[in-house]
């Protein structure tokens, strides 16, 4: 096996009673970040140096040396601690190369007016790091001093914080956040190639995404394609039930608000306006707890998929490229859902840097003929719901039926095509 790492980021709500002091540290972070970044734009010999002898010439050009000599850019932020100046200058490389990377591809690739980035705590700037608190180095405006600020990790297992790298700022909708990166060992690394190469793939599982209840659907072969066993995770409903609730709450809202949220001539006073501010607001707030549902089923099925691998010893999982080939429920208008409550894009997603850390590698296979075809005989299928007629295209059906008489679940089916037509793609290619 080749060993290898992952960076994982762990974030935790942060607690500072000088809530203030976080703000101004932000400001004078992306301060000197726009400031390096201004000197990348103009210094075009800069290019051609690596990471470490650009940060050594910027630091030149605006703090100076050693030795004597004029100073290009003199640096107008006073006396900042070396290692947040760093910090800065490398989010200002970052960005700069980000934007010449998309610059030389799009001819109306812009760079940024204005920089705006998290600050990253080098060592240095904190201290007495434990599971409940650290010291932050901040700016209060007129110097920099320690600041006690407290964690908040909501019951979760704490990381070893050995591995622990440069923990990163994050002021988002009033919230204060600290996301730490973890460096954690992967015991294997080795690519789905070289794993079929070396004959260390004995089963693979292939995993459907169907859009209704069933978030997920999984389907264990051996390398020749035979059936060993099934998973099917539920909790579509659930979510959909969730979000439903908080939809009527907003819907709620627009109508006391009036139609399309137009103010009625009985309604033009400021304590009417002020109530609207008020609705709006807890709207995007609702709205945003949408998002945090799909995220909350999205994680809680690819954990399950991953444990269920590595329960097995399965080191290669395989999911359908909708990325090449969309899914668009939307104009399907008898499925129960939509793209909007759709999740599977979001789940593979989440599954691939899951899987990673567990040795498991996740690979991509084309959709076509995977929900349309029997994966027993490759006729093409059609689909239906108890006490209904089956039909050709009608994709909503659990049930399927061929014309050869092969019949079952047809989320099940979905998943041994995608299954089938990977080991097949393999072969292939081993050849």
């Amino acid at each position: 096996m080749k060993e290898g790492y992952q960076v994982k980021t762990y974030c935790f709500r942060l607690y500072c009673r000088e809530k203030e002091c976080l703000q101004m540290t932000k400001a004078i972070y992306n301060s000197v970040v726009n400031f390096y970044y201004d000197i990348l734009s103009k210094e075009s010999g800069l290019e051609q140096l690596n990471r470490q002898q650009k940060m050594r010439q910027m630091e030149l050009m605006t703090i100076g040396g050693k030795e004597e000599g004029k100073i290009k850019y003199p640096f107008p932020f006073g006396k900042v601690p070396l290692y947040f100046r760093r910090a800065a200058i490398n989010d200002a490389i970052r960005l700069w190369k980000s934007y010449t990377s998309g610059s030389e591809k799009d001819i109306r690739w812009k760079p940024a007016k204005s920089i705006l980035a998290s600050p990253v705590f080098y060592k240095g700037m904190y201290k007495d790091f434990t599971e409940t608190g650290i010291l932050l180095k901040l700016w209060n405006g007129e110097q920099w001093k320690w600041t006690e600020c407290r964690l908040d990790t909501c019951k979760r297992e704490f990381f070893d914080l050995r591995k622990a790298l440069s923990p990163m700022l994050k002021l988002e909708n009033g919230r204060c956040m600290l996301h730490i990166p973890v460096k954690e060992a992967v015991e294997d690394v080795r690519t789905i190639k070289e794993r079929f190469q070396e004959r260390d793939v004995k089963k693979i599982c292939a995993a459907a995404f169907p859009a209704n209840d069933y978030l997920a659907v999984l389907a264990v072969m051996d390398i020749k394609g035979n059936y060993e066993e099934s998973l099917f995770i539920r909790g579509g409903s659930q979510m959909r039930h969730e979000k439903k609730k908080i939809l009527n709450r907003i819907h709620k809202n627009q109508a006391s608000m009036g139609i399309y949220g137009k103010l009625n001539a009985d309604s033009k006073t400021a304590e009417k306006a002020e109530e609207m501010v008020k609705q709006e607001k807890d709207n995007k707030a609702l709205r945003e707890k949408i998002g945090r549902i799909s995220e909350h089923y999205a994680h809680q099925a690819s954990r399950q998929i991953v444990d269920f691998c590595k329960e097995r010893n399965i080191t290669v999982l395989v999911v359908p490229n909708y990325y090449k080939h969309n899914l668009d429920l939307n104009t399907k208008g008898y499925v129960k859902t939509s793209s909007y409550d759709w999740i599977g894009r979001r789940i593979i997603h989440y599954l691939r840097y899951k899987a990673f850390g567990k040795g498991i590698m996740v690979a991509s296979t084309g959709t076509k003929g995977i929900a349309s075809q029997c994966y027993l005989c490759g006729e093409k299928i059609r689909r239906f719901n108890k006490d209904k007629t089956p039909g050709t295209n009608y994709y909503g059906g659990k049930n399927f039926v061929c014309p050869n008489g092969h019949r079952g679940n047809s989320y099940f089916n979905t998943a041994m095509n995608i299954g089938r037509n990977f080991l097949k793609s393999q072969a292939e290619m081993l050849e």
